[in-house]
């Protein structure tokens, strides 16, 4: 790997690699939490409090457009092109950072207020390449939400806490986390009513409390996330 590179936008960048040690702190699991992410609400905490995502694309989108338009109008070769060239780079930069730097403060906010974080694991590349995924894929390319996970454990590791990934097939949202029982569920449904004990449930803030369950549970029998032969989670068969 070189040890410097340049960007789009004309900025050289030096690139060095050093080795350092973590903080020796002993994980506790004092104060657990589930958080469900989306497109709606990027995050969902098991109290129900909501954090919207950002969209940093999307408020720049018509910036982005027309920086763009003045680039495919421009003649190949010529000076005006470069410059407009430059010009959408620095918008896709500034989006870039944007993300980032969101990103790692609202994961290091995470780790900072928590001990255990669960969290699903969620296949983001899979959801993006359904039918309905095709529709949302800017959606999903501006929430970031594998980047976020990312951060998330990484923040983790630096502030001696744990990061709980509970398995993609567990049935967070149709779950009511009250009696147990489970009910077939549409993507428009934000809020259900369990038909058994008659709960209501805000989708989200209902899946964040199942899946702080599901995380103890399988922190404590040691252990947070079965695999198949394919490598892919598998919900374990029995519910604490």
């Amino acid at each position: 790997m070189q040890p410097y590179k340049q960007d789009a936008t004309g900025a050289w960048w030096v690139i060095f690699i050093c080795h350092i040690n973590l903080p020796d702190i002993q994980p506790t699991a004092d104060r657990p939490v589930g958080i469900d992410v989306g497109l709606e609400s990027f995050t969902t905490l098991l109290t129900g409090e909501k954090t919207a995502p950002p969209k940093f694309y999307r408020r720049s989108h018509k910036k982005l457009a027309r920086a763009q338009r003045k680039l495919a109008r421009a003649q190949k070769g010529s000076h005006n092109r470069a410059k407009a060239r430059k010009r959408v780079a620095k918008i896709h930069q500034k989006i870039s950072n944007q993300r980032a730097d969101w990103l790692h403060k609202h994961a290091l906010g995470m780790v900072q207020r928590f001990d255990v974080v669960c969290i699903e694991d969620l296949n983001i590349k899979g959801l993006a390449r359904t039918k309905r995924g095709t529709l949302w894929v800017k959606s999903f390319s501006d929430a970031s939400l594998s980047t976020f996970m990312q951060r998330l454990q990484e923040k983790a590791e630096w502030c001696g806490r744990r990061v709980v990934k509970v398995g993609r097939f567990y049935a967070s949202s149709k779950t009511c986390h009250v009696c147990h029982s489970k009910t077939a569920l549409k993507l428009a449904d934000r809020m259900w009513t369990c038909p058994t004990c008659g709960t209501t449930h805000d989708r989200d803030g209902n899946a964040a409390i199942n899946i702080v369950h599901e995380g103890i549970r399988l922190l404590a029998v040691g252990t947070t996330e079965s695999q198949n032969a394919a490598g892919d989670g598998v919900n374990p068969a029995k519910r604490w």
